[in-house]
């Protein structure tokens, strides 16, 4: 939304009440080092958070309007010195579904991808970055969400039939490329992109509709399902429920390739169900791959499953989150301590890249 208008009286009085109020609650504390705030407003010496400013002195909550250069803009033209935060670390890959983003300043310029491209894959992130609004509706086609909560997303080309090419490309190969799918909301010009969330994509399908010029084409449609949709489904929950303890390591392994490749075409009704199996077809290899052992800390699993299996969990070493359909070479099967320790511990971080690398080590490209 747009950042309501204020008199810098408002602002200066928000200087103020984040002083006395916010600046030495636990909440705040090391604020300057959160990746959430990048840009921060230099007054009287000291640093204030420039979303948090505005959201005190208009009465509008921060995840409603995009930071960045809106905000940078808002109040340089109150008077105000912006200066950007110093970070010691890269940023990470992490966003608040229903919170608004600058697509350039808080997207682009800290995670690459293109900055015009509905589609934008990015080169130094695990990442492609998805944006869907009203736009498409000039071409005979929208974006959808079922009540299955399937995402329907038309794939990019305005003239002549769509290819599987470029973004298209990176959308089908998200899974083996290992990269995310984040989707943004376009809220409108120049008033940012919300996020919708992660996902992945179960398949795809196509369909006949009009090109920019009018001409009768082929239209590409992905079904993108929530990341950590399947993890909640008690509708599959009976299927394929465990690995096959007769099947040969070799055997579960090709069946985990071919699952996480999301290039099958398929329906938006049956794409829940499509990711669930995928999704257990992975997570069955990964588990008799690690033999009971630990991938992390390569110590044996700490109890065994009324099924007579070790128990170890599955986890994602390319994303923050769990679920979803991955690849073998980005999931690691870790005992809970470890996976804890990674999503929550100090050292979380460099624990996750030695995973990442290990896993690397025994599942090259191939």
């Amino acid at each position: 939304m747009k950042i309501p208008a204020v008199k810098k009286e408002k602002l200066d009085q928000a200087l103020k009440q984040f002083d006395e109020k916010f600046r030495r609650a636990l909440e705040w504390k090391g604020w300057t080092e959160n990746q959430a705030h990048r840009y921060a407003i230099s007054a009287n010496s000291t640093l204030y958070p420039a979303k948090k400013i505005v959201s005190l002195a208009t009465g509008t909550p921060v995840g409603l309007f995009s930071g960045g250069q809106p905000t940078n803009g808002y109040l340089k033209r109150h008077g105000f010195t912006i200066v950007e935060l110093q970070r010691s670390t890269d940023p990470e890959l992490r966003f608040v579904a229903g919170q608004v983003y600058d697509r350039q300043t808080e997207i682009h310029d800290l995670f690459g991808g293109s900055r015009q491209s509905g589609i934008a894959p990015s080169a130094q992130a695990p990442a492609v970055f998805i944006f869907t609004g009203d736009s498409g509706g000039q071409y005979g086609y929208t974006d959808s969400h079922s009540e299955e909560k399937v995402f329907s997303y038309t794939g990019e080309g305005q003239l002549d039939d769509m290819t599987l090419t470029k973004g298209n490309l990176a959308i089908l190969e998200h899974s083996k490329q290992g990269k995310a799918l984040h989707v943004f909301e376009i809220v409108g010009k120049s008033l940012g992109q919300k996020y919708l969330g992660e996902y992945t994509c179960a398949s795809h399908e196509w369909r006949r509709g009009p090109d920019k010029l009018g001409n009768d084409r082929a239209i590409v449609v992905f079904n993108l399902v929530p990341v950590g949709l399947e993890l909640d489904s008690p509708t599959f929950s009976g299927e394929d429920e465990g690995p096959d303890p007769t099947m040969s390591l070799a055997e579960a392994r090709k069946r985990a390739l071919a699952a996480a490749e999301a290039g099958s075409a398929g329906e938006s009704g049956s794409a829940r169900r499509t990711v669930y199996r995928r999704s257990r077809t992975i997570s069955n290899y990964v588990l008799k791959r690690a033999a009971g052992n630990c991938e992390s800390c390569k110590k044996a699993a700490p109890f065994m499953k009324a099924n007579g299996s070790p128990y170890l969990e599955p986890h994602h070493v390319n994303r923050l989150s769990d679920g979803g359909l991955d690849h073998p070479r980005y999931i690691g099967a870790i005992c809970p301590a470890c996976h804890r320790e990674i999503h929550h511990g100090l050292h979380g971080k460099v624990k996750n890249e030695a995973l990442k690398t290990y896993v690397a080590s025994i599942e090259p490209k191939s």
